[in-house]
């Protein structure tokens, strides 16, 4: 609680009035004051000079001058060691200097010539609480409040002196009677639920919520307060009661549904917690942007698939409840793309571009819609229009790179490529893509030592990429060339990735031209094990490896049944129909 205001003396009101007092009587100023201590009698002249002193250390005061209005206090008391106002007023300045100790002994000189000055108690309180002398603040106020029952400004210094000093249950019994005064109120109500959170006993909270919702049993925001201590506090009976009186109260009110969403959430009943959150999203009064924020809050981290389906299901309800605002088309969209509903979603997010084509997130969302569906022709139209609103991101180069890549367009996927990979800036994992993707499409273009250029930049970046180091040693094999290094960077892809059909073939085409076909049967039987008997590539090296070993009627089984299979070489046939090894 802020300290109480002390009053401000003016210069000449006092100046005034100290004059009137001469006049009136030699004596009159003397004992005019209520003094613990034997007053010192001042001549005429003396008490002129006192009086001029002090009212100049007024006005250095008001000036901003706090030295200088000190140094007058003191000339002042060096005439009159018992003037009360200048050691009151010598204390303020220390105070406000932050020198506590002299403010102390300023302001307890003050009451010993003067006890019975409200404000100089009150300021000799304050400087009691500066120095942590919490005792005497906390006696200062109790005289105080003794003293000036009706001044309830010092009552309520009193509570928070007992609350400063941890004495919890005085200051229950302060602000009853605060409360006695002003009567029942939402902020004294909820300082006392607080006092008695710290004395561990919530049932008298509850009380305290209570007698606030008697206070006036129509607002609905008293329930409101009930309803959430009880939940915190494990009353669980009192805060469903007070909920639905709030629902029964103002049944158009979205957040007492979100309150109830968050109460069954935190219970782990987790149905009920959904069809309240249901209910407080339709409500068209809670605006949209604070509905997303708490579906956010919602659903954050790694969420089940229940939790999408749930979440899906309320972006729905929000486009519904607020059909005109692309915000919530937006979610909606968003929110099937989590469900990969990537078919409905894709629309959606062309619609929503339409409307805000300057959106980025929107366009990467697109972008990976048509990666997902696996539509290249797709995904390089909107990737080229991505590039065209976002000529200095990388990503939408990247996608039209792939998208040609997979189109067969190889030129265009490299110029594509080649001016995107200049735009990545600190993601590596970004630009190991793109060096990874070049090499596919340099390799397709025939391009070898460009290709693999290009594949040791992306291992430069990534040592352990299992897709780029099988391409490479593939590539490599096909080549006959540089076998040893091919070998080692295939059996780095199959350690990496051990039942991947594809490294494991690798692996044992690369033995099979080394000429180790003992290693390599071995090899190529894991491949076929891991799902390698679909494969014609897999098929094929598997019956050529076979015929080394002078395994031929194997072989010739196994060549016509990769003939059945796509991705066969064009020598199949010709090894079958001759039933002679071709490479």
């Amino acid at each position: 609680m802020k300290n109480i205001q002390q009053p401000d003396m003016n210069y000449k009101s006092l100046i005034l009035i100290l004059l009137i007092g001469l006049l009136l009587s030699n004596s009159t100023f003397s004992q005019g004051r209520k003094s613990k201590i034997k007053v010192k009698e001042l001549s005429e002249k003396e008490r002129m000079q006192e009086i001029d002193l002090f009212g100049k250390g007024l006005v250095e005061k008001s000036k901003g001058n706090g030295s200088g209005a000190l140094v007058f206090y003191d000339r002042a008391l060096e005439i009159d060691p018992f003037d009360a106002a200048a050691w009151y007023e010598k204390a303020r300045l220390y105070l406000s200097m932050n020198r506590n100790d002299e403010a102390l002994e300023a302001a307890k000189r003050s009451i010993e010539i003067d006890g019975k000055n409200k404000w100089y108690l009150v300021l000799y309180a304050n400087a009691c609480k500066a120095n942590d002398q919490y005792d005497e603040y906390v006696k200062t106020y109790e005289t105080l409040a003794l003293e000036y029952p009706t001044d309830l400004d010092f009552l309520k210094e009193l509570a928070f002196a007992y609350y400063f000093t941890g004495d919890y249950k005085k200051a229950i019994v302060a602000y009853d009677r605060i409360e006695k005064e002003e009567g029942v109120n939402e902020q004294l109500t909820i300082q006392k639920v607080g006092f008695y959170d710290k004395l561990k006993d919530p049932e008298k909270g509850v009380l305290e919520y209570q007698k606030l919702i008697d206070s006036n049993p129509e607002d609905p925001r008293y329930y409101a307060l009930m309803a959430e201590y009880c939940a915190k506090n494990g009353f669980d009976d009192q805060a469903i009661a007070a909920y639905e009186k709030i629902v029964e109260l103002n049944p158009s009110d979205p957040y007492v549904h979100i309150a109830l969403a968050d109460y069954y959430n935190k219970k782990g009943d987790q149905d009920r917690s959904f069809q309240e959150l249901k209910l407080g999203l339709a409500n068209s009064v809670l605006d949209l942007k604070t509905k997303i924020n708490l579906l956010v809050n919602y659903y954050q981290g790694n969420l089940s698939d229940e939790q999408k389906k749930h979440a899906l299901e309320l972006s729905e309800v929000l486009m519904q409840a607020h059909p005109d605002e692309i915000l919530s088309h937006t979610f909606y969209a968003s929110m099937l793309y989590e469900n990969n509903e990537f078919e409905k979603a894709r629309p959606l997010f062309l619609d929503i571009l339409k409307e805000e084509p300057s959106n980025y997130s929107i366009w990467e969302q697109l972008l990976l819609c048509d990666l997902n569906l696996q539509d290249f022709t797709k995904l390089d139209t909107d990737s080229e229009d991505a590039v065209d609103y976002f000529p200095n991101y990388p990503l939408p180069y990247f996608f039209a790179g792939l998208a040609n890549l997979q189109l067969k367009d190889y030129v265009k996927a490299k110029a594509y490529l080649e001016s995107g990979k200049n735009f990545v800036v600190n993601n590596d994992g970004l630009l190991e893509q793109f060096y990874s993707t070049l090499g596919d499409t340099y390799h397709a273009l025939d391009n070898f030592e460009a290709a693999y250029l290009s594949y040791d930049k992306a291992l430069l970046i990534n040592p352990k990429n299992a897709l780029v180091l099988n391409n490479y040693a593939y590539y490599l094999s096909l080549e006959s060339k540089n076998l040893e290094k091919a070998a080692t960077m295939a059996k780095a892809a199959v350690d990496l990735d051990p039942y991947n059909s594809n490294n494991l073939d690798t692996y044992a085409w690369v033995l099979y031209k080394l000429g180790k076909f003992d290693e390599a049967i071995i090899w190529i039987e894991k491949a076929y094990d891991n799902k390698g008997d679909q494969s014609g590539v897999v098929l094929e090296h598997y019956g050529d490896i076979l015929f080394r070993l002078d395994r031929k009627s194997e072989a010739f089984d196994y060549w016509r049944a990769a003939l059945e299979k796509p991705e066969h070489s064009e020598l199949l046939q010709k090894k079958i129909t001759d039933k002679k090894l071709y490479e």
